[in-house]
């Protein structure tokens, strides 16, 4: 997940620690704790996420962990530490600023005091820095952090009870007994988009993906065992390596006859090609418009993991445009 949505966390500066449900378009698909502690004017913050990347991607687990010293108002007074798979990456520091790690913290108290509600807020990781505000809505706090919009419903004990993030349809709702997923998300979840599937132009910042050319004669028949589009895309590539063919897994979004649907298909390259072969639809070439958000080869762990981080960034995108 991006520096901002783990921030979307972090909405108040109390001592303890807290646990939450992350849900992204509906789906539950992982959790997060945070833990403060304060000695006297500086703090210690902990932010730990982990997210399912789905069977599309192999179940994997993906952890980011972020950890903040700041002074008493909130400004980077000490480390800024990033660990993703529990493997640093390199830290950025802007000074004078506040980490968006505890954006919220800094800006909901300022809002509560009825000082300024903004402050300068920095990406841990980019070093990009900008204003980012606070605003009452009723019941809810609207903060904006470099440029994300979300919605916080506070708990009675001024921990978040709620923080909703409606751009990426994410949303962490406070659970003490929260988990990761018994089961990876599935990929068959419905996508809003037109009635009529020739208007399809965009998703998740993507193009339609162009007409796919004719599959090359030695590729297998567009079908292949398994109880899933991924089973299916997985066993049809299988098939087609054994044939010396190259071949990988696409997963995306496409139009099933019935409306946008989160789908796997397979890829052949046939020259300087790659064609899509959807095993699920029984199309080679696959015919259905669609957008791939992400590709992989069974063999290449690094890959599939990237894939596993795009899906879940457009998961919660709002619909086929």
């Amino acid at each position: 997940m991006t520096a901002v949505l783990a921030a979307a966390l972090l909405a108040a500066l109390p001592a303890g620690s807290a646990r939450y449900r992350v849900e992204i378009g509906g789906v539950h698909v992982g959790v997060a704790e945070l833990e403060v502690r304060c000695e006297g004017a500086r703090c210690r913050a902990r932010f730990a996420s982990r997210l399912a990347h789905g069977e599309a991607a192999g179940g994997r687990i993906a952890a980011r962990t972020t950890h903040v010293e700041v002074d008493g108002a909130g400004r980077v007074a000490g480390p800024v530490a990033v660990e993703v798979d529990g493997a640093p990456v390199p830290a950025r520091v802007v000074p004078g600023a506040v980490p968006a790690a505890l954006a919220e913290v800094v800006l909901l108290d300022r809002l509560r005091a009825g000082g300024d509600p903004c402050a300068e807020v920095f990406d841990e990781e980019s070093g990009a820095a900008a204003p980012a505000c606070a605003r009452r809505d009723g019941e809810v706090a609207v903060v904006e952090v470099l440029g994300v919009v979300e919605r916080i419903v506070p708990g009675a004990d001024g921990w978040p009870a709620e923080i909703a993030i409606p751009a990426q349809r994410a949303r962490y709702v406070r659970d003490e007994h929260a988990a990761l997923p018994a089961s990876p998300l599935r990929l068959e979840v419905r996508v809003p988009g037109p009635a009529d599937p020739r208007l399809a132009r965009r998703f998740c910042g993507l193009e339609v993906d162009p007409p796919a050319p004719r599959a090359p004669a030695a590729a297998p028949e567009p079908r292949a065992p398994g109880a899933s589009c991924r089973e299916q895309a997985a066993a049809w590539v299988a098939l087609a390596r054994a044939r010396g063919l190259d071949a990988r897994v696409a997963v995306g979004v496409a139009h099933d006859g019935a409306g946008f649907v989160w789908h796997a298909w397979a890829e052949v390259r046939d020259g300087a090609a790659w064609i899509a072969v959807d095993p699920a639809f029984r199309e080679a070439p696959a015919r259905a418009p669609r957008f791939t958000v992400a590709r992989y080869r069974p063999d290449d762990a690094a890959a599939r993991d990237a894939a596993g981080r795009r899906i879940l960034a457009c998961w919660g995108a709002a619909r086929v445009e």
